[in-house]
């Protein structure tokens, strides 16, 4: 395969599992050498993720049925018009996964989704922590990450965290939410993982459940999902979050060191 070509359709054959040996060698052979390939394959796999986070609503509870109806209706439309075949088989899918996802769409937009900000940071540390999430420019160098981030349209400030002994691995221009982030990494002692996203919104869009504090006039929302500690607060017109597993007070602490009140 020609790495002149992206994938498209393979991409999602190749999360579910339906490749054969040969195919799915040769595409992940791929994928490892072309951004474009990695970024959409990472892009899918969150969406998987979101999809199964959903919270169990009555509308997901009913969608198995909406999607039955509609096609056991197009077989009796297809049986009353005797000389038209029935929709190949093939094409029930793609109505099936047009119904699912209007559904998916109208649940994105009730106010619980807005609960789902600290859990996409969790995912998104889970899929750096775990490799598939690549970082577009791997650099030490805070100021280089941030010439990156603003030709992308993203004018932010990558924090240094030499001093308190956190390496800077690299970034990349993300998605979180539906809104472009910045994403960077580091690696600290004893191989602990940090992430930083930063992205346009306001603290009010964070979901109940919080730890409160208040340091140096900033506010500070704690967050524990999944054994990741977020720790969000506001800088302008730009949050922040660190994420990382190690112990709660060493996030917080990390937080509390960089935080500039605006």
């Amino acid at each position: 395969m020609s790495d002149d070509r992206h994938f498209g359709e393979e991409l999602q054959d190749l999360l579910d599992g339906r490749l054969a040996e040969s195919a799915r060698a040769e595409i992940e052979a791929h994928v490892a050498r072309c951004p474009q390939c990695r970024h959409e394959l990472a892009e899918l796999d969150r969406g998987r993720a979101a999809a199964r986070s959903l919270p169990a609503l009555a509308q997901p509870a009913e969608l198995a049925g909406r999607i039955a109806g509609v096609l056991d209706g197009e077989d009796r439309a297809s049986a009353s018009r005797h000389a038209q075949p029935s929709m190949p088989r093939r094409w029930r899918f793609v109505v099936a996964g047009l119904i699912a996802a209007a559904v998916l769409i109208a649940l994105l937009l009730l106010p619980s989704a807005r609960g789902s900000l600290p859990a996409a940071v969790a995912r998104d540390f889970a899929s750096h922590r775990d490799a598939p999430l690549a970082l577009e420019l791997r650099t030490g160098d805070p100021s280089s990450l941030e010439r990156f981030f603003a030709e992308h349209g993203i004018p932010i400030h990558v924090f240094d965290l030499t001093m308190m002994q956190y390496r800077l691995m690299g970034g990349r221009v993300h998605g979180l939410r539906g809104r472009r982030s910045a994403l960077f990494a580091y690696a600290g002692p004893d191989a602990v993982q940090v992430i930083c996203e930063m992205y346009q919104g306001t603290l009010g869009e964070l979901p109940d459940g919080a730890e409160e504090r208040i340091h140096n006039g900033i506010t500070f929302r704690i967050y524990e999902m999944h054994g990741v500690t977020l720790v969000f607060w506001q800088e302008g017109a730009i949050v922040c979050v660190l994420a990382s597993e190690q112990n709660t007070e060493k996030v917080v602490q990390l937080a509390y060191a960089k935080a500039v009140k605006v």
